[in-house]
């Protein structure tokens, strides 16, 4: 369905001749002021639930503009798919009733199947002309009411609303990592998810309409109701769902604590069926991280779990905590300073050591010992080794923790290599 509002101070119209065989409706006229036109095209496919979303959101938009009457006028140039002649009028007739029985002004409908001669004044406004489209598949239930009426309601929270709930701050801790760190990062999310689910294998399924706010939460409902179990991705690293029996609070706790101190359950009611949605609520909107339809449980995107979790941390920066990640999921998880080229063959022994137990590990030799220092905390890195005459000469390593802010340890090199193994350790398992 396709309609076009038209605020009015003045609208009238008059039948002039026959537009079909036998109209349903009389020939008529109609003098209107201070009117909300609704010039409507009915569609092939268009049944009464799509009337009744059109009409929702028409009567919130007349109230929006103190309208007194509305005036729906079929209108068949908006389309060329439109329905047959007989289902238009059914579902014409429908929205003039849904519209009665909500609407406490004046409703009216333009005859059906004629030619009609008609004038109109716009009030010329920012809202005096808009478009609508509606369809079947859009259809979104929010409690109780078509997305759009509880919307126009007021029923859903601004934060919901929102389609980009990340912050410059967010993308920017994001794009310091590098798209490989954040390729490493959501596998080794997905990974984790997955074996601690038990999914086995990758599926490709169609990708969601959105992936945020509340029209988010309907598009990965869908998704789910189509995943079969393992991972199911439609794009690049962290566009996946996790079919899962586990309760995803027990998943996703793990991950980041107190992010689910930010997260809201939300119900929304789709094509595919009634669910229920766990949406994290970040500094400026909101993003789906788990969803259940029906019986089914699905934990994801991880793209939007881990960006979830980049909030979080900084939102606890914002109290003095110095903001990280699980080690585990890190692409850099130790980041190995020589003081000078001089001390570059030991660190490369250590590095390989790392490289044998799986670590992830990087060499920072270029600049200043402090500016690599500054360097390895804007990317998070959570354990940092500098070597200097004295660690060569005692076979240690000068260990910084991101977690212990300001202390620094000197460690045998055999000590640093087995706290360094433990990064590797699954969080969930």
């Amino acid at each position: 369905m396709r309609l076009l509002y038209v605020h009015a101070s003045r609208f009238s119209y008059r039948t002039v001749k026959e537009a079909i065989e036998s109209p349903p409706d009389p020939p008529a006229s109609g003098d209107h002021e201070n009117c909300l036109v609704a010039f409507v095209s009915v569609e092939e496919g268009d049944d009464l639930g799509v009337a009744r979303r059109a009409v929702g959101d028409m009567v919130s938009h007349a109230e929006r503009l103190g309208a007194r009457e509305i005036v729906i006028y079929p209108y068949a140039h908006l389309s060329s798919e439109l329905a047959k002649p007989k289902e238009a009028h059914r579902v014409l007739t429908a929205m003039e009733e849904a519209a009665r029985a909500s609407w406490r002004g004046s409703v009216y409908r333009a005859p059906f199947g004629w030619y009609k001669a008609f004038e109109l004044s716009c009030l010329g406004h920012p809202l005096s002309e808009l478009s609508r489209q509606f369809g079947r598949e859009g259809l979104v239930i929010f409690q109780g009411l078509p997305l759009e009426e509880a919307i126009a309601k007021g029923l859903v929270e601004d934060w919901l609303l929102v389609k980009d709930p990340w912050d410059a701050e967010v993308k920017d801790v994001a794009s310091r990592l590098g798209a490989e760190g954040e390729r490493i990062m959501m596998l080794e999310l997905e990974n984790m998810l997955a074996m601690a689910t038990g999914a086995k294998g990758s599926r490709s399924i169609e990708a969601p309409k959105a992936l945020y706010g509340i029209w988010g939460a309907a598009g990965l409902l869908e998704a789910c109701a189509k995943a079969e179990e393992g991972i199911n991705g439609w794009g690049a690293a962290g566009d996946s769902l996790i079919v899962t029996q586990a309760e995803p609070s027990q998943l996703l706790s793990p991950l980041s604590p107190g992010l689910l101190e930010d997260a809201k359950e939300v119900a929304v009611s789709t094509g595919a069926g009634d669910g229920r949605a766990l949406v994290y609520r970040s500094r400026r909107g909101g993003a789906p991280i788990a969803v259940e339809i029906g019986k089914k449980r699905c934990v994801g995107p991880v793209r939007s779990i881990l960006l979830s979790m980049i909030d979080r941390a900084l939102r606890e920066a914002e109290k003095g905590v110095t903001p990280s990640l699980p080690p585990q999921i890190m692409p850099i998880q130790v980041a190995l300073l020589p003081v000078s080229e001089k001390h570059l063959a030991f660190v490369e022994g250590i590095r390989r050591s790392l490289r044998e137990l799986g670590v992830r590990v990087k060499i920072f030799s270029s600049g200043g010992l402090g500016s690599r220092i500054r360097e390895t905390g804007r990317l998070w890195v959570p354990l940092v080794g500098t070597v200097g005459d004295r660690e060569v000469e005692t076979n240690t390593v000068s260990v910084r923790r991101r977690s212990e802010p300001g202390k620094q340890e000197v460690l045998k090199v055999e000590e640093f290599l087995e706290e360094a193994k433990r990064l590797r350790g699954s969080l969930l398992v």
